[in-house]
């Protein structure tokens, strides 16, 4: 019975011992994960609405646990102070000028503070600090802007359920062209114009290609010019023979130009000839008197030739006049 009675209690203080051992490690863990035996700075932050924020939440930094939430309390009329719990170690992280916002850990987690921001030329924070707070994306703005987007998603969908309602009652150019049969058949000969086209398109352009070809061979006129020293230079010879002439044709038109504005002009005999109006009836009147003074010339010769003292002269030129004919037929031949 003695050692029945030993034997117990000794299996019955190991069970303590190890049940004591559990609950010491389970208290380190704990404490481990809550930074519960570790230095800490309170740091405190204003919100407008914690949005269910709770103390012992976590505080995070740059994706980071630095600390929890310890104290909640109301400030002012409606605000809420938020006293932090960060580890000392992690202060010298967050700057003057850091933010805080409340965020959630997962899409429907719990509600964490975030901390980010900051320059490197501030200082850090210290013991009681306040950061500046700003307004998170709630869970209630996420629900009202997917509960916006269904109300477009169910507009646009109605829009959708006309349009396709006005196809099918073959309303509309897309409807005509959806539901008629005429329609279908001058867009299926419009897209067989086009085929043909382009097959006369290509065929064409393998015309030009061989146009080309033949062009560039030996012989040709093309080649002969690209290559031939001595067809270039004549032609650049006529090409300069070309302007020498287009240059005189110019000068040449330049003195036609200025005589005809000469003719123009009464500064000169042929202007003066040409436009005075008194030189010109003056000349009338010397033709006139030329041909008056010509015809009593003629009607003079005539009565001299009638003339007794002149008859005999006239007689015998008109006798040597008769006799060069007949001398002319007595020539040998």
């Amino acid at each position: 019975m003695k050692n029945i009675s030993i034997n117990r209690t000794v299996i019955v203080g190991f069970f303590i011992l190890f049940g004591t051992a559990i609950l010491v490690a389970g208290v380190f863990t704990i404490g481990s994960q809550q930074r519960t035996f570790q230095k800490t700075v309170p740091i405190k932050v204003i919100f407008e609405d914690v949005e269910g924020l709770q103390p012992g939440n976590n505080v995070w930094l740059s994706g980071v646990k630095i600390g929890t939430v310890k104290k909640m309390q109301f400030h002012g009329n409606s605000q809420v102070e938020v006293t932090m719990a960060v580890e000392k170690d992690a202060i010298i992280h967050i700057r003057k000028n850091a933010r805080a916002k409340i965020s959630s850990d997962g899409f429907i987690g719990n509600r964490i503070v975030v901390i980010y921001g900051g320059t490197p030329a501030q200082p850090a924070v210290g013991s009681g600090d306040y950061l500046v707070s700003e307004s998170g994306i709630t869970t209630d703005d996420i629900l009202g802007t997917l509960q916006d987007n269904n109300k477009n998603l169910l507009e646009i969908t109605g829009n959708l359920k006309e349009v396709t309602e006005k196809i099918r009652d073959g309303k509309g150019t897309l409807g005509n062209l959806v539901n008629s049969s005429s329609v279908a058949n001058n867009l299926n000969n419009t897209l067989q114009h086009i085929k043909n086209a382009s097959a006369r398109t290509e065929e064409t352009i393998g015309l030009l290609k061989d146009f080309a070809e033949g062009l560039s061979k030996e012989g040709g006129l093309a080649h002969e010019l690209v290559n031939d020293t001595t067809v270039f230079t004549s032609i650049k010879q006529t090409t300069t023979r070309l302007r020498q002439v287009a240059d005189t044709l110019s000068v040449f038109s330049d003195n036609i130009k200025n005589a005809s504005g000469a003719l123009g002009r009464n500064d000169n005999a042929a202007g003066t000839i040409l436009n005075d109006k008194q030189i010109a009836e003056d000349l009338k009147r010397i033709t006139e008197n030329l041909r008056y003074g010509s015809e009593k010339l003629d009607e003079d010769l005539i009565a001299l030739q009638h003339n007794f003292l002149l008859k005999g002269y006239f007689k015998k030129q008109e006798k040597e006049k008769n006799k060069q004919p007949a001398a002319k037929d007595t020539l040998p031949h």
